[in-house]
């Protein structure tokens, strides 16, 4: 618990930072009309078929879900949280399941991830991801053979969410653990999204102060802290959320006024729809909560 509340403040400070540094950072694209969405034209418009076809097939069949999202760069964000972020917006995998698997590749920061919804990890677990980016992925992709390396990742994927075993015996991957789980921080971070996104479109900005009072009130009560820290901490939640609130809400109107696109933390839209597949019928609305693993070449 006392991490928690430790924790919380520095989220809000840190949100506050980030969001005034990073205003252009990466953009989510809007919800595409494909399962197979590259934005930087890396595959061919028959690789590109060829794949739609074979997950559109596996999703007729047994109503899971495979995005394969092929972006230039993560505009300084983690790759981790664009796939949370795409997952989420898109809403991959039928919403009564949760079946949804995302496999996003990112060009110029050479990186990898497979981000897979509640209802499939019991079958594709994050061994298997893990083998599937570092025995299959990187290999493929170091040679220039992207559409290779996504075609056998999407077979093992399917194989894997059929039941079958993909990972050799004998191999294993070295787990970072941590005092936080990833869980636990993917969900502070998307209760961050929803309250700055809430923050952004009202047309006050006194509210974040009433959140970080609110906030600070709490941890004043529940957090068993000495007097003084509890004082300082309450009215250093109240200024930040003011100046977070002030800044989220002025952007938001900015972006408004000028007609454009609102970046991920407001929700915003990024490199426009995917070019349009066979059979596919739009994303179920489906969740993560943050399983997959991520990987490099």
């Amino acid at each position: 618990m006392k991490k928690f509340l430790f924790l919380t403040p520095f989220l809000l400070s840190l949100s506050f930072f980030t969001l005034a540094h990073t205003s252009l950072a990466f953009d989510i694209p809007s919800k595409p009309q494909s399962f197979v969405n590259d934005y930087t034209n890396t595959l061919s418009a028959g690789d590109k078929n060829a794949l739609e076809n074979k997950i559109s097939d596996f999703e007729k069949k047994t109503t899971n879900e495979i995005a394969v999202v092929i972006i230039p760069s993560l505009d300084g964000d983690t790759i981790e949280n664009i796939a949370q972020n795409i997952f989420t917006k898109w809403g991959i995998g039928k919403k009564d399941k949760n079946n949804g698997v995302l496999i996003l590749v990112a060009m110029a920061e050479h990186k990898t991830r497979i981000h897979t919804g509640y209802g499939v990890e019991g079958d594709l677990t994050d061994l298997a991801t893990s083998y599937m980016q570092s025995e299959i992925m990187a290999p493929l992709f170091r040679e220039g053979n992207y559409y290779v390396g996504i075609d056998e990742t999407v077979d093992k994927i399917i194989e894997s969410l059929n039941g079958n075993n993909i990972v050799p015996e004998g191999y294993s991957v070295q787990e970072k653990t941590g005092g936080i789980s990833f869980e636990f921080l993917i969900f502070c971070f998307i209760a961050l999204q929803w309250i700055i996104a809430i923050l952004g479109r009202s047309k006050s900005w006194w509210g974040g102060g009433v959140l970080g009072a609110l906030i600070g009130g709490g941890i004043w009560i529940f957090g068993s802290l000495s007097f003084l820290f509890s004082v300082i901490l309450f009215f250093s939640l109240i200024i930040s959320g003011l100046g977070l609130d002030f800044f989220v809400s002025r952007k938001y109107q900015q972006i408004k006024n000028s007609n454009g696109h609102f970046p991920w933390w407001i929700g915003g839209g990024g490199f426009g729809g995917g070019k349009s597949g066979s059979g596919f019928g739009g994303f179920g609305g489906g969740f993560s909560g943050g399983g997959g693993s991520s990987g490099s070449w």
